[in-house]
């Protein structure tokens, strides 16, 4: 039932003169002015001499400390989608190539926006947005917020992300698109296939694996005979990987329909085609007794796999300017991505004697779509009052309709027979539906005063209302009756099922029911109000002071499919009434920011705000559900309460020139219940969890530079003459630390019978190690050469980040963390426009992960290491290809 109703040392530089070791770089000769234009420029320096006012460009003038990218640094980098990009900034990485974690906080901490409005997530996993799903080519730039303003949403740890799409036009334009490539583990290699649909290749199924109808009440399956009439769904076989490619057309124009109103629009399609393969390790460790100081391997199993990704993506996008000091404009976007994969992983295990191979072939469907209205005014005869809208409404789906799965033992002759095993044999269907409404409200009236003292004055204060409503569901049938069959040795799978189930003794059986809940359903629903000042203090000092009420209600609740409702009790709420039933929980959230201008072109921040994160609803709710990446199954804790983190920031910038920028910062923050991932055994299998650890900490530093290098004033060479060099690098160091001085909440009882159990943090998280996800070292270099003349454009970038904690320890158990080792690439990216047959086209070339490095994920204790998760990565090329017209 749902109803409504600490240490920080901060060590600020002392010394800033290697800040402005660098400016003359950016210098060049000036003409000699006359008298009366130095008495010009003279005056102009003095009315700037508020410094803060005049400044160049976003990442400067905004209150807090961010990072933004623009199609430019797209094109240069070479990245296809918003999560490839992101990896570039300053603190900043991805995992799963989908998620991103900032300043060593994982996505748990983070949120994203498109166009300032929060987006559902087809993750089953995790409520973020799964970022790779943003193609390059439909976005304008991504901007990254790292200090708290009390406009945004109060669940903000390490940053925030805002997903801005392609503007309308000013002018008429179309532009086509193509690009090939392909990686050397993959491409024109041997791969796993199966054939699936007839509109695969598209990135849809066409029905053929809906789930069959059946008749539970007189358990009358026709199932089994349903889904093995079509073969192309079963039978995995080798075959050769063709190439990766895609295609993108956008066009766009502006109309003047009066003097006073003018529309713009712009639409955008895309469609790509990929494949990856994928050979490595795939496994678990154990301590072979309480007592023993090493762990051992579990299991140790070859893993080898082939996955054809298809992606489909549209944009649309309307815009009016009205009377000059109104804008309004539509959005829709529609984003897909379809995953087919033939998985076989083969092996020994502790658990079962012998050798064992388990075939997997699954397809899985991911899709968001968001339509969004909003406006922005100024209104001259209200004292210049600025008024933002918004309004939105967004749906994500991930859709696993077939999910099969075999395991075959190795017999005394070598051969594998379909095993009989409870379990060995299933078929799963899965689903996710997340929606999101949004409807925000900002105003914002500034104020000029006379004398230094508070000269300029912003008011600001808005309101917005969120809704998050997900329901999810998994549906387990299992193949019994293989053991009834003379011989199931050598012989295709689809022969077997159709002995099987035609006159055979198949029969199947959905695994389910009370101790294993088949969905949830889950609602987030916010309202939130802040207020705000931003002042210009002094002619020096600036300030922004505010903050933001809001007032949540978060539920999960697990049900049985078909089950009966009486008694049915929602298991999780964040703030739960003495009745039992669901109430809301209201949080208040300061932030303020101090910038400091002590003279022209430097600045230094100051930052304080209290945020928190919530669980996420999969981590909520106490059903287990397979991470399909890892082969982990996870296991929710309905128990699960809000974390509570203080911020604190540091950062001295010195601008040279616009977007050329030398950076430190330092930052740190206070955690109180942060959500760790941990393993826990359930019978022989280990899992993974989640809970509140009592405290943690977080601190770090930043440095950021950026510059176009004049080479031709330091060596007069004329290869430079026409040539622009630019460096750009960042690198952040970060450490954290947890607290075991608590106790954690667990479930103490069954799925759908939650019973709270409090046990000591000492017996189940190691303290004092690292938070989950937090790399000590990111570090990213991109050196580049630009031709003035020939347009080209030339760039290397190296992207590393160091090892880090993908699950939790479990104590009790003596099992130690899986700690992933992200591959370090490094990547060469060459573009110019070249004139064919008349007509100017742009051509591109990528090496990406050209020294091919490897992705490890392991476990180590008592000197010994245990493989968890490793494959092969090699190098990859691409050529691309665009017209604009």
């Amino acid at each position: 039932m749902f109803t409504r109703n600490s240490r920080a040392r901060l060590v600020l530089l002392t010394s800033a003169s290697f800040l402005f070791a660098l400016p003359t770089f950016a210098q060049e000769a000036e003409p000699v002015e006359t008298p009366q234009e130095e008495a010009t420029d003279q005056r102009t320096l003095e009315t700037v001499q508020v410094r803060y006012r005049y400044i160049p460009d976003e990442r400067r003038s905004t209150s807090e400390v961010s990072s933004l990218l623009d199609a430019g640094d797209f094109q240069l980098q070479g990245d296809g989608d918003a999560a490839a990009a992101l990896r570039r900034v300053a603190g900043v990485t991805t995992a799963d190539n989908k998620f991103v974690y900032v300043r060593g906080l994982n996505e748990r901490y983070s949120s994203a926006t498109l166009n300032g409005s929060p987006l559902p997530s087809p993750a089953p996993l995790r409520r973020v947005a799964p970022l790779d799903l943003f193609p390059t080519s439909a976005l304008s730039g991504i901007l990254v917020q790292k200090t708290y303003s009390p406009n945004l949403p109060g669940e903000f740890g390490g940053g925030l992300v805002d997903i801005r799409t392609r503007a309308v036009p000013d002018d008429r334009f179309l532009n086509v698109s193509f690009d090939i490539s392909g990686d050397t583990e993959t491409s024109f290699q041997t791969g796993l296939l199966y054939h699936g649909s007839d509109t695969d290749v598209l990135g849809f199924d066409d029905g053929a694996r809906d789930l069959p109808g059946f008749d539970i009440a007189s358990e009358n399956y026709d199932f089994g005979r349903a889904f093995t009439d079509d073969s192309s769904l079963l039978v995995m076989q080798e075959g050769d990987v063709g190439p990766n490619f895609s295609f993108g057309v956008t066009a766009g124009d502006a109309y003047d329909l009066s003097s006073d109103i003018t529309m713009g629009i712009l639409g955008s399609v895309g469609y790509s085609n990929e494949w990856s393969t994928r050979e490595g390790i795939r496994g678990q460790a154990v301590r072979p007794s309480i007592n023993s100081p090493e762990i051992a391997a579990e299991e140790q199993r070859d893993r080898r796999s082939t996955q054809n990704t298809v992606g489909v993506n549209a944009l649309a996008v309307i815009g009016f300017e009205l009377y000059q000091d109104h804008e309004v404009q539509f959005t829709a976007l529609g984003t897909r991505s379809s995953e087919k994969e033939a998985r076989t992983i083969i092996g020994t295990t502790e658990e079962d004697a012998g050798v064992f191979r388990d075939d997997s072939l699954e397809w899985f469907e991911r899709q968001l779509w968001t339509t969004q209205i909003r406006g922005e005014h100024v209104f001259p005869n209200l004292m210049d009052l600025e008024v933002e809208w918004r309004g939105s409404y967004s749906e994500a789906q991930r859709d696993a309709p077939f999910q099969l799965s075999n395991r075959y033992r190795e017999d005394a002759n070598g051969d594998f027979i379909l095993s009989s095993s409870p379990a060995a044999n299933r078929i799963q269907y899965s689903d996710v539906q997340d929606d999101t409404t949004d409807f925000g409200l900002d105003f914002k009236l500034p104020l000029q005063f006379n004398g230094d003292l508070f000269s300029e004055v912003n008011l600001l204060a808005g309101y917005s209302y969120v809704e998050n409503d997900r329901f999810a569901s998994v549906r387990i049938f299992d193949i019994t009756g293989i053991g009834g069959l003379p011989n199931a040795t050598g012989t295709r799978l689809d022969y077997i099922y159709s002995a099987l189930f035609n006159g055979g003794p198949g029969s199947v059986q959905e695994t389910g029911g009370i101790q294993f809940p088949e969905a949830y359903i889950a609602t987030l629903e916010v309202d939130a109000a802040y207020v705000q000042v931003d002042a210009q203090v002094t002619p020096f000092v600036r300030a922004a002071i505010g903050g933001r009420f809001e007032s949540a209600i978060q539920a999960v609740d697990t049900i049985t499919l078909n089950g009966p409702a009486e008694g049915n009790f929602v298991e999780a709420c964040i703030e739960r009434q003495a009745d039992q039933s669901c109430d809301s929980k209201e949080d208040f959230l300061p932030a303020a920011t101090i910038t400091v201008t002590p003279f022209q072109d430097f600045q230094i921040r100051f930052g304080y705000s209290e945020t928190l994160t919530r669980p996420q609803f999969r981590e909520l709710a106490p059903t287990q559900f397979v991470n399909t990446e890892t082969d982990v199954s996870f296991v929710g804790n309905p128990f699960l309460q809000n974390a509570s983190i203080s911020n604190y920031d540091i950062r001295a910038e010195y601008y040279f020139d616009r977007g050329q920028f030398l950076t430190f910062g330092l930052f740190y923050k206070e955690m109180e219940s942060p959500i760790e991932e941990v393993l826990v055994s359930i019978g022989n299998v280990t899992n993974t969890s989640f809970v509140n650890v009592p405290s943690a900490e977080l601190y770090g530093f930043e440095v950021e530079y950026e510059q176009i290098l004049p080479m031709f004033d330091w060596t007069s060479w004329d290869f430079f003459r026409d040539r622009d060099f630019t460096v750009k690098t960042n690198y952040t160091w970060s450490d954290s630390e947890i607290s075991a001085d608590g106790t954690i909440a667990i479930n103490g009882g069954t799925p759908t019978s939650p019973v709270l159990s409090t046990v000591s943090a000492a017996g189940r998280i190691e303290d004092g190690r690292q938070l989950q996800g937090q790399s000590e070292h990111l570090f990213n270099l991109q050196l580049g050469l630009s031709n003035n003349d020939t347009g080209s454009e030339m760039n290397v970038l190296l992207n590393y980040a160091s090892e880090r904690i993908r699950s939790g320890e479990s104590i009790a158990d003596g099992l130690p963390a899986i700690i992933e080792q992200p591959p370090m690439t490094v990547d060469f990216v060459y573009s110019r426009p070249v004139d064919l047959g008349g007509a100017e086209y742009e051509l591109s070339f990528n090496a990406s992960n050209i020294f091919g490095d490897d992705f490890e994920a392991y476990q180590q204790g008592g000197g010994v290491t245990v493989d968890v998760d490793t494959y092969s990565l090699g190098p990859a090329i691409s050529f691309g290809i665009s017209r604009e017209f």
